[in-house]
């Protein structure tokens, strides 16, 4: 490198106010660019917490409704729904379960809740299929709703 290119070198490198004026504008514009960017990445974040949170309680709360229905020796090894007078409504309300059930099934298929909360909700079917209630309101629905193969082979798993 000869003196020559030197001093045009070092001539191309020297800036004037305005440049350092708009070199600080640049990376003041970037900074805030990558902070809103931050911040609104844990904006969403937050949002997805709010409408997961949103989402399992509305689940929780149908949950709820629908076991407030049951009757009182729904989880007896001995119940039979043979001759009882509150057969129709329990009926209605383990369809619904059911139902509920099937919806949560599917959220899980499509990957659209967390693998804990499909253990959760899982583990709560499993525990339900295991009570002679259940098991028989299942012969029932079964001959005249369908759910489809998937769901009725899962619903067969947990039998």
């Amino acid at each position: 490198m000869t003196n020559s290119d030197c001093i045009v070198l070092g001539h191309a490198l020297a800036l004037t106010t305005s440049d350092w004026i708009a070199l600080g504008s640049t990376l003041a514009t970037l900074t805030g660019v990558i902070v809103s960017v931050f911040v609104l990445w844990k904006q969403l974040g937050k949002l997805s917490d709010q409408l997961f949170m949103q989402q399992f309680a509305d689940y929780t709360k149908r949950y709820q409704d629908i076991i407030l229905h049951f009757p009182e020796d729904i989880n007896k090894h001995d119940f039979d729904f043979v001759g009882r007078s509150d057969y129709h409504q329990t009926m209605r309300y383990i369809r619904a379960y059911f139902d509920l059930c099937f919806e949560e099934w599917y959220l899980n298929e499509r990957h659209l809740i967390d693998k804990e909360t499909w253990v959760v909700w899982g583990g709560g079917m499993k525990t339900a299929l295991s009570k002679t209630a259940f098991r028989q309101a299942w012969e029932i629905i079964k001959n005249d709703t369908s759910y489809g193969k998937k769901f009725e082979n899962y619903i067969a798993s947990l039998l």
